[in-house]
């Protein structure tokens, strides 16, 4: 029987941990097999300072000669069951604008102590900017606590399969394979936790921390020649 909660315990440890754009769906934008259950509403809110030698053409307005030096983004993630989730992302680009791009994920394969979780998802489905993409996830647990709760580090491996994504900064992304390690690195208060990620052209760290049970999820990194800050907020709404 205590094998049998093992998976569900640090699962919800590694949502608390949540980074980018939370830790429900996304990893810092970055799609994941991480996902909010039925009730549960994850918020965040992030600021990317943006490193001008790191940007592409593609996100300057024409004829526009001042710099773009941040990106604001918020993003919602509701789960309507315990397999579909759906998501709104809020990009506020400098002076180049506002996007609002609609997501939606679904479990193919729940995870346990010898398989990975599944999920099946859809980026900017309302093509905001012109086109979907889709992506399959898969998620595991190396090191899942067995007995009760965990006292060492946990680590978790992140792998995908995905078309092109242009919704941040105008760049192609989550094309082909793309994934990464999470880690609890302290699962005892103050939790503290440290990303690892490829998502097919950028490199994203971070390091996170929840200072008390119940409290927000303190976030921030680098993106790239970029770097982000954020703090991301789990509840159930039931």
């Amino acid at each position: 029987m205590k094998h049998r909660f093992a998976v569900p315990l640090i699962v919800a440890l590694l949502l608390a941990l949540g980074t980018g754009a939370a830790m429900a769906g996304d990893i810092v934008t970055v799609p994941t097999a991480n996902q909010v259950k039925a009730g549960e509403v994850d918020v965040a809110a992030y600021y990317i300072g943006l490193d001008q030698g790191s940007l592409v053409d593609a996100i300057r307005p024409p004829n526009v000669p001042e710099e773009i030096e941040f990106v604001r983004a918020q993003t919602l993630y509701v789960g309507l069951t315990d397999r579909i989730e759906l998501d709104v992302h809020r990009y506020d680009v400098d002076f180049a604008g506002v996007t609002t791009i609609f997501n939606a994920t679904y479990v193919l394969q729940d995870e346990n102590l010898k398989r990975p979780i599944v999920v099946l998802g859809g980026r900017d489905l309302s093509r905001e900017k012109g086109h979907a993409s889709y992506f399959v996830s898969a998620a595991k647990t190396l090191n899942p606590p067995v007995g009760g709760p965990p006292t060492k580090p946990i680590v978790r491996l992140h792998l995908s399969l995905g078309t092109e994504d242009n919704t941040l900064l105008g760049e192609g992304r989550h094309e082909g394979l793309f994934g990464g390690l999470q880690v609890v690195l302290r699962p005892a208060s103050p939790m503290v936790g440290a990303i690892a990620l490829y998502d097919g052209t950028d490199v994203i760290t971070g390091l996170t921390v929840v200072p008390k049970p119940n409290w927000p999820t303190i976030k921030g990194g680098t993106f790239g020649g970029h770097y982000w800050i954020g703090i991301s907020y789990t509840f159930n709404a039931k």
